[in-house]
């Protein structure tokens, strides 16, 4: 996300200062032997043509050109030369939400993926997912926290409280797997939900994941 919105940040913190509208998806689902698929959304819906207008008066352009056709190809294309990763796809699912998916075959790749997707600034590997018996435990490195103070979450100014701004922009998980869920264990303020019980959707507020960077690590224990 950080990578592939690069050119675009002085205009969306423009705009988050205005709207603060910003979600970020990650749904998974997971098969009995370890390979499953992976989406990553990008859903700036809300900022419409509000989002688009600023970017054409920041850089002097017009026409069709805009937010609407920002995308992962660069990432699509990285990915789908790493070992273990298949059926790279983008699209848009409206104009300003836009869906990378893929297949992993085991956690190795599915790594691999994330490295590339949402990197920080340090840019080292980090080792997102890993199974410790069967529990899958998630941990994360400092990319949304990074994308948090590059949208003016790192700290109040004397004329801008970002407390509202953070609490209008969201990160999900949805995760399904093949077998029941038998416990989950993740930070305080982030909703839950399970739909069914192989099924988990967690959404934190930036509000949170400043406040705590780790809030967007879990663990979740499966009945196998």
């Amino acid at each position: 996300m950080r990578s592939s919105l690069a050119r675009l940040l002085p205009v969306l913190t423009a705009v988050t200062l205005l709207t603060g509208c910003l979600t970020i998806e990650e749904n998974y689902t997971f098969k009995k032997d370890g390979s499953g698929t992976m989406e990553y959304v990008v859903d700036m819906s809300e900022l419409g043509e509000m989002l688009k207008s600023l970017e054409a008066m920041s850089d002097g352009k017009g026409g069709e050109e805009g937010p609407g056709d920002m995308d992962m190809k660069d990432q699509a294309t990285k990915l789908k030369g790493l070992p273990g990763i298949g059926k790279v796809k983008v699209k848009n699912r409206e104009k300003y939400v836009q869906v990378l998916s893929f297949r992993f075959k085991d956690l190795t790749a599915l790594n691999g993926a994330l490295n590339v997707l949402m990197p920080d600034s340090t840019g080292a590997a980090h080792e997102f997912f890993r199974w410790e018996g069967s529990t899958l435990v998630r941990t994360n490195n400092a990319h949304a926290l990074e994308m948090g103070d590059d949208m003016g979450g790192g700290a109040a100014t004397d004329s801008t409280d970002p407390t509202a701004i953070l609490q209008s922009m969201h990160y999900k998980y949805s995760f399904t797997f093949a077998e029941a869920i038998r416990d989950r264990q993740v930070a305080e303020g982030v909703v839950q939900d399970s739909p069914q019980p192989r099924q988990l959707k967690l959404d934190a507020d930036w509000s949170v994941i400043m406040k705590d960077p780790s809030a967007l690590d879990l663990r979740i224990t499966l009945d196998k």
